[in-house]
């Protein structure tokens, strides 16, 4: 086990998963650093899993406040009842506060806990281990939706279908969607 920082490397070598859809101003301030060579290495993980829903599906927009926390509950039951794990994104800790005060949030049962930037750094690594396990509810603020590796070790989770992600607002960046 080493760290990059004490191996005083004559190239300075990165890793992201979302390089490909780096924009120009991203490019421009590694340029800035002296990064402007790429390359493209596939996955140790092997071939992802990710696709996109179908045209029109997955993408719900709700007349009222009420109907978007019952379908937000609604996406949480469904995907927990086929032995997945759920993590929902929200914009912020108010949004995600004006969830967790909702009836519909109390329905949901035992299985759930929320990731915020306040917890203490043993917390969140224990909700970020245990987020991808079936039937496990992680509600987070966004932050935590790109640099966090929500690692799944469940068969049965990877069996029926990987975790269920909920963005509860659109991303502003395709590295986001792409995360």
């Amino acid at each position: 086990q080493f760290s990059y920082a004490n191996i005083s490397p004559t190239r300075i070598m990165g890793v992201s998963g979302t390089l490909a859809a780096i924009g120009e101003y991203e490019k421009g301030v590694l340029d800035g650093y002296g990064l402007n060579k790429y390359i493209f290495v596939p996955s140790v993980y092997g071939e992802s899993n990710f696709h996109f829903d179908k045209a029109g599906d997955g993408i719900f927009f709700e007349s009222s406040k009420s109907n978007f926390y019952h379908k937000i509950s609604a996406e949480i039951v469904a995907a927990t009842k086929s032995t997945r794990a759920v993590i929902v994104f929200f914009r912020d800790r108010s949004k995600l506060n004006e969830f967790v005060g909702t009836a519909t949030y109390r329905q949901l049962g035992r299985h759930k806990s929320l990731l915020t930037e306040d917890m203490r750094p043993r917390e969140k690594d224990f909700v970020i281990n245990k987020a991808a396990t079936a039937g496990q509810i992680t509600l987070s603020t966004a932050v935590f939706g790109r640099g966090t590796d929500f690692f799944c070790k469940d068969d049965s989770v990877e069996k029926n279908g990987g975790v269920h992600i909920i963005q509860v607002r659109s991303p502003m960046q395709l590295q986001i969607l792409l995360k």
